[in-house]
């Protein structure tokens, strides 16, 4: 690899930041980017590379390219067990489970290095059963429940998972997922983008990227309160109602009775579980989501879900179209201002690559 250097400076404080950098030249074998003393993880993205940086709002940043050993970010099906499991520099951090027993795939359970959990994860429950860790669904598709599980709901089947990568800062697939009702009758198709950064568990974030295709005529989002697309459900020691859990969103509104149905361009949930200290969830909202800011339908019992259709009414989507989402969740173990969560907003916002 020849020597190649990139000037950055940030427009915020970057603490162990995933940000996109264009460079010139040949970004293969890029594992690296040093400054200093310091060194980055980096990973060759598109016409440039995507690094985990750290840096003060407007420091000249001079970043050698290099091929340092890096733990990366690791994806890796496990044959025959229908999941996906992303383990971070060694780390597990969780799975992406599309078991056929189970009527839609699931992204959990979401832990810390350490195995603290910040997602629930029973599939035992009679409460809410559907809310498995993170899940892709909607209520109302052309009238079929994608949401809740009755006897007739509608059933996410995968395809494939395709776009695999394991990296030094970042590692991410697509999965490719069939919605039909409950004979099987097509409704569309929904490919997801899981994107996993090689940051600490201080805070580390996953970007969520779903788009939705009507390939079998047109679908029609009804306005039902059961809906997402994004859903999370946390674990009870962070619940507001029985846990330690305390609800914010952008705009200064606390609990769920001033963020429950509210647009806002980011909500968080955070609280210290006994033996364990701060954990905390954080959803950022995409300004190129329709609709934007969304609507958050989050309660104190722990369910987290963007959701414009109930609060903003549905949507139609023709047939041959598509629709994109695009979130990031920060998911931390530490204490974070409104004014923290506003920089790494705008710096998500900022990242047109990404």
């Amino acid at each position: 690899m020849t020597e190649m250097t990139i000037k950055y400076t940030p427009i915020r404080n970057l603490i162990a930041e995933p940000v996109y950098l264009k460079c010139d030249g040949n970004c293969t074998g890029i594992t690296s980017l040093r400054c200093a003393d310091q060194v980055f993880p980096a990973s060759p993205y598109k016409d440039g590379v995507i690094a985990i940086l750290t840096g003060e709002k407007g420091s000249e940043m001079t970043l050698t390219a290099g091929e340092d050993p890096i733990a990366p970010v690791e994806i890796a099906e496990i044959p025959g067990e229908h999941r996906i499991s992303v383990s971070v520099s060694g780390a597990h951090f969780s799975d992406y489970v599309y078991d056929p027993a189970i009527y839609k795939p699931y992204f959990g359970q979401i832990t810390d290095d350490s195995g603290n959990p910040f997602t629930r994860l029973d599939l035992t429950t009679r409460e809410h059963v559907h809310q498995r860790s993170l899940i892709i669904a909607i209520g109302d598709v052309n009238g079929v429940d994608c949401w809740n599980e009755p006897a007739n709901c509608g059933i996410i089947r995968n395809e494939s998972v395709t776009d695999v990568v394991s990296s030094a800062a970042y590692g991410t697939f697509t999965a490719n997922n069939r919605w039909t009702d409950h004979d099987g009758k097509p409704l569309m198709k929904e490919s997801t983008r899981y994107t996993v950064y090689n940051q600490t568990d201080e805070c580390r974030a996953l970007d969520v990227e779903i788009t939705f295709t009507a390939e079998f005529g047109d679908v029609v989002f009804g306005p039902t309160k059961e809906a997402g697309p994004l859903g999370i459900r946390l674990v009870d020691a962070l619940r507001e109602d029985i846990g330690t859990g305390t609800l914010s969103n952008s705009w200064g509104g606390i609990g769920e009775k001033e963020c429950w149905s509210r647009s806002a361009a980011w909500c968080d949930y955070v609280g210290s579980p006994e033996g364990v200290g701060v954990m905390g969830v954080t959803v950022f909202d995409n300004e190129k989501n329709e609709r934007f800011p969304t609507a958050w339908h989050i309660r104190s019992y722990g369910l987290f879900a963007a959701n414009n259709l109930y609060f903003k009414g549905g949507y139609t989507l023709k047939s041959g179209e598509s629709i994109t989402y695009r979130y990031r969740i920060l998911f931390r173990r530490r204490e974070m201002t409104r004014d923290e969560l506003a920089d790494r907003f705008v710096l998500y916002t900022m990242n047109p690559k990404m």
